[in-house]
Formats: C-alpha cells, sequence, structure tokens
C-alpha cells in the first residue's frame, strides 16, 4: 500500500502561491488560464481564506463555469466564502469620478457623447490604470475589525503578450501625471505591484516545447517589472498510468508474448489491436518522459518551483472538475484535498504532486 501523500517541500514563503494578497494569473491563450484561476480560487477557499475571483477581460468565463447570472461590477459572494465580480473600464470611470470629484450624474452624458471611449482611448495605459485602480481599491478594503475584506484575490489576469503593460500602466502614468489624485491613485497601486506580500503574478504554462520556451520569456519579462513572479503551475499534465516494472514486462514480452498472456486470460483480441495497444504504451511513456524533461526545464531556466494540474480527460470543468484541481493545487501548498483524493488514486496523486519541483538550489524546509 503506498503512503499517504504530503505536499511536496520547498514551496514556503515567498513561493507560497496563497500567500500574497492578489495573485494574477497569466498564461498565453490557450493554456488554460481562466480554469487556473479559477481553481487557485477554490484552494483558497479550501484553506479557510475568503476569496475573491476577479474578471478583467469582459467574457464571462466564470458566470457560465459556476453556473451564476452574469457577473458585473459589483461584488457578490456566489457560494460560501467565494465572491465574483467582473470589473468593466467605464463603471471604473464612473466610480473614480464619483469618489475624486463628487460626480454623480455624468454616466448618461458621457455613453451619449462617447466621451468614455475618448477617455479610454486617449491616454497610453489608462484602461489599464482603471482596471488595476479597481483591484487597489478591492485589496485595501477592510472590515469593520480591522481585517482585509478579502484573504485572497485571484485575478484572471490578461495573456502574457498583453500583462507587462498592464502591469506597468501606473508606472507610466506616475512619469506624466505630476500631481492630484490620478497621480496618487498611481502611485499606490505601484506601491501594491511591488510587494510580494500584496500582489504576485502566476504563469501558467503547458508541458510543451513552445509554451515553456514563451513561458521562460514571460516570467524573465515580468521579472524586469518589478513585480514578484511564481510559482509557475503547468497545466494538463497527463497521469503516469503505467509502472516502470509494468512497462518494461510489456516491452519483453512483445506482441506475441502479450498475446499469449491475454488470450490465455480469455481475452477475445486480435494481432492488430496487440500492436496497437503496444504502440499507445510507448506513446504514454514518451509523453510522460517528455513532460519530466519540460518540467525540469522550467523549474531551472525560470528558477520558480513548478505546480501541477492534471489533465483531466472527459472533464467539463464545471464547478466540481473545478474543486478537484482546486484540491491538487491545494495539497500542493499544504493544504487538504478530500476532492482530489475522491478523483485520484495515491500513486497518481503522487506523480502530480511530484511535478511541485523546488527552485535550483533552494533551501528545502522539512
Amino acid at each position: 500500500m503506498s503512503a499517504p501523500v504530503t505536499a511536496p517541500t520547498g514551496l514556503a514563503g515567498v513561493h507560497d502561491v496563497l500567500s500574497a494578497n492578489v495573485v494574477m494569473v497569466t498564461g498565453k491563450g490557450g493554456v488554460g488560464k481562466t480554469t487556473t484561476a479559477a481553481a487557485l480560487a477554490l484552494a483558497g477557499v479550501a484553506s479557510g481564506r475568503r476569496t475573491m475571483l476577479v474578471e478583467v477581460e469582459g467574457r464571462q468565463g466564470f458566470s457560465r463555469t459556476f453556473g451564476t447570472a452574469a457577473w458585473d461590477y459589483e461584488a457578490r459572494e456566489f457560494r460560501p466564502g467565494l465572491w465574483g465580480t467582473a470589473i468593466d473600464p467605464a463603471d471604473a470611470v464612473y466610480e473614480y469620478l464619483d469618489r475624486f470629484y463628487g460626480i454623480r450624474h455624468v454616466q448618461w452624458v458621457m455613453e451619449r457623447s462617447h466621451a468614455l471611449d475618448f477617455v479610454t482611448t486617449a491616454a497610453p495605459g489608462l484602461r489599464d490604470l482603471l482596471l488595476l485602480g479597481k483591484i487597489y481599491d478591492l485589496e485595501v478594503q477592510r472590515r469593520s475589525d480591522g481585517r482585509r475584506r478579502y484573504d485572497l484575490i485571484v485575478v484572471d489576469a490578461p495573456p502574457t503578450g498583453r500583462i507587462v503593460p498592464f502591469l506597468r500602466a501606473p508606472e507610466g502614468v506616475t512619469e506624466i501625471v505630476r500631481v492630484g489624485p490620478i497621480q496618487r491613485q498611481a502611485g499606490s497601486m505601484w506601491e501594491m505591484l511591488q510587494n510580494p506580500r500584496r500582489l504576485r503574478t502566476v504563469v501558467v504554462s503547458l508541458l510543451e516545447e513552445m509554451p515553456v520556451r514563451e513561458t521562460t520569456e514571460a516570467v524573465a519579462a515580468l521579472r524586469e517589472t518589478g513585480v514578484d513572479v511564481g510559482p509557475v503551475i503547468a497545466n494538463q499534465v497527463v497521469v503516469p498510468r503505467l509502472s516502470d516494472d509494468a512497462a518494461s514486462l510489456l516491452r519483453r514480452l512483445g506482441r506475441d508474448g502479450l498475446l499469449t498472456r491475454l488470450t490465455g486470460a480469455g481475452a477475445r483480441i486480435s494481432g492488430r489491436t496487440t500492436d496497437l495497444l503496444l504502440e499507445l504504451v510507448e506513446v504514454h511513456r514518451d509523453r510522460v518522459t517528455m513532460q519530466t524533461q519540460l518540467r525540469e526545464e522550467l523549474a531551472r531556466t525560470c528558477g520558480l518551483p513548478v505546480l501541477a494540474l492534471p489533465l483531466m480527460a472527459g472533464a467539463t470543468f464545471g464547478a466540481p472538475d473545478l474543486e478537484v484541481l482546486g484540491d491538487v493545487l491545494a495539497m500542493q501548498v499544504g493544504e487538504d484535498g478530500p476532492h482530489a483524493r475522491e478523483r485520484f488514486d495515491e500513486e497518481e496523486l503522487a506523480a502530480v504532486l511530484g511535478a511541485a519541483l523546488p527552485a535550483p538550489d533552494e533551501e528545502v524546509a522539512r
């Protein structure tokens, strides 16, 4: 019987993905950035954190995933311990004008005159500044007892091609605007972005050659902004279905030996099907080997731990599937994972958690 699965070591402190107030999740299109953001939010809830899930690109992906009404600017608790909001630049403008200038009845004027389109396109980075401003506002909100309103804010951030300009928006504004509330707000946002206890970015990748190379480049670009980065999350990791001993046995048996064993056990199988079975075994083993190598390459080139999310064949990625993925992530940062243990056995979980490779020369605390 396998030993109970425990979280990998080497993920404490700055590399604990749940330790920052705000986690920005980015990645190239198609790697599962939105799914990963939702799983991280559920991991936060499972750890007892009051968690906010934020959408900034207006796709309504989370409302479909969790089966709720369309999300808007108002934060709503749509399941215990988990809030959601979709930040729109227009609403951010109206809120900003009301808060800093007391102008309450301008929305209809701006909409009829298309002034908002001008405002958000005339100054480079202003749209991103408005979105970040709302995230900052969520981060600084407090409850009546002085504690933060949300323990963890997970943002489905822009993809890697846009994430650096997005994060640099406050810096650009402070260089242009020297005085006034816009300058002060941008300066406060920049302070949040530069504080690893308040904000970090997480990059999602696939364990394929092109995504790994692009992820390495994205991590390097993010580091140049001064924003904390890490860990990397490898998505759609194939779970090994065959042990090394079993694979070696199949190779020794070969086509004829395997066919004899199977027919002797009462299976009705042709030689062609046996060939395909052996070919499938080799393809699977090659895939697992490649993943291991690319996982190690990611950890080495990025200098970061690599967490993993398993490939879930046949999943629809509704809330139940995301709870499993959230638990897999939670287990990799020291939390429990009951939904993951229901879906995967101990050996499968050990293979997935083994993807959390510590960065080179990283001190391992036990």
